[in-house]
């Protein structure tokens, strides 16, 4: 029976573990970011409704009665059903009618780049969580070997084999490795915070552990294509300059003429003793144009075009900080990439060199402060590890961000 529940508890615990994807996927149920996004998306879906409502007829009914001192062949009540259709504005309902669809394509673009915030600042909060328990393990190992050596050094002191300088220099190091291992449980419990705070939620469970492969980027020219062809804020405010464009329309429309045509079905009601027409259908046709209001449409399109120039200019300026963005990040990746192979040897080398410098410690061979330097080094070289193994994928999931799109298979 107890082999059956090792096994079972061997098998259930990563079950309940919190995995990368889970995370993303509670960030994006919960995060409020999403929700203005999508708040915003609405909104412009709603507005487009409206426009096409400009398309649609109107009906309408209406109803007078009159009393008159002297009596006429006149109609004292008048009942009105009414149906008017719009011809033409002036181009004006066309050019809002297409504003508002760019702008609620504007406003989904901006919902896949909220997105695309919400998932790179969850990885990152992830790997510092992960870099942070790796960081505290490396730590307590650190600790547990400089205690050891503090134990053995007392007893070395004990016996006569070194002095009080080496015996206190020795407890000195294991005191500041302490510290340090202080420090990074401080330093995990904000990163969990940190990983809380995205997901929206508290971390009851472990994280999985993520095994990361060597990863190949392809050239930096081909990165720039993507992200000029990808990024949702580039096309968001491609969207954006259309709208604009149709705003111009919309406000030389003003200076045109528009047409109604409308139909209506009259009945008419007389006092007593009177008579005439009971009941008409009447057809209009209304041409009306507003030839004071000339002007002041030009004054409008002008101030629409300077509008869509400064979003043009918005545009230059995104592509080129955008483009720094992307060399940048290219340019940490490669770095941490070559010096993560740098720090897989150089950690190798110092957990050989403490290896020695232990035994001929042990040996009388070796002073104090060679064994505290080996010591020093071996952390040295474990924290650098762990910050290079983290920085590449990091900058890795930035660099995804950047392009708006998956480099695994690239």
């Amino acid at each position: 029976m107890r082999r059956v529940l090792l096994i079972f508890a061997l098998v259930a615990a990563p079950i309940f573990a919190l995995t990368l994807d889970e995370a993303i996927e509670m960030a994006l149920a919960n995060h409020a970011q999403i929700g203005v996004a999508n708040a915003a998306l609405g909104a412009a879906n709603e507005r487009q409704n409206a426009a096409i409502t400009n398309f649609l007829p109107t009906i309408g009914a209406s109803y007078s009665r009159s009393s008159r001192e002297y009596s006429t062949s006149q109609a004292t009540e008048t009942t009105s059903y009414k149906a008017s259709l719009n011809l033409f504005r002036g181009f004006g309902d066309y050019a809002e009618l297409r504003a508002a669809s760019n702008t609620k394509q504007a406003r989904s673009y901006e919902l896949a780049a909220a997105r695309a915030d919400v998932i790179l600042a969850t990885k990152q909060a992830f790997y510092n969580y992960l870099k942070a328990e790796d960081t505290i393990a490396a730590a307590r190992e650190t600790l547990r070997s400089a205690q050891k050596q503090a134990a053995d050094a007392e007893a070395f002191f004990v016996q006569g084999l070194i002095g009080a300088y080496e015996r206190h220099a020795i407890a000195l190091e294991a005191m500041q490795s302490e510290q340090t291992a202080l420090r990074a449980e401080s330093d995990l419990q904000v990163a969990r915070l940190a990983l809380e705070s995205q997901i929206a939620a508290p971390l009851e469970s472990p994280v999985v552990k993520i095994v990361f492969g060597a990863k190949e980027l392809p050239k930096r020219e081909k990165l720039q294509t993507m992200m000029l062809q990808n990024r949702s804020e580039i096309k968001s405010l491609e969207a954006t300059i259309e709208a604009q464009k149709h705003q111009k329309t919309r406000a030389v429309s003003e200076a045109l003429p528009t047409i109604d045509a409308s139909v209506a079905r009259e009945r008419y009601e007389y006092e007593s003793g009177y008579s005439g027409l009971e009941e008409q259908t009447v057809t209009m046709v209304t041409l009306n144009w507003q030839l004071e209001g000339i002007i002041k449409p030009y004054f409008a399109r002008e101030a629409a075009l300077y509008d869509q120039r400064a979003l043009e200019s918005q545009m230059i300026d995104l592509k080129r900080n955008l483009s720094l963005q992307l060399a940048t990040i290219d340019e940490r990746f490669r770095l941490a990439q070559r010096a993560f192979v740098i720090a897989q040897s150089a950690l190798t080398l110092a957990e050989e060199n403490l290896r020695i410098v232990t035994n001929r410690f042990n040996e009388r061979l070796a002073s104090a402060s060679e064994l505290i330097d080996a010591d020093a080094a071996l952390w040295r070289a474990r924290e650098q590890y762990t910050l290079y193994y983290y920085d590449k994928q990091q900058a890795f999931a930035e660099l995804e961000r950047v392009v708006e799109g998956d480099l695994t298979d690239n």
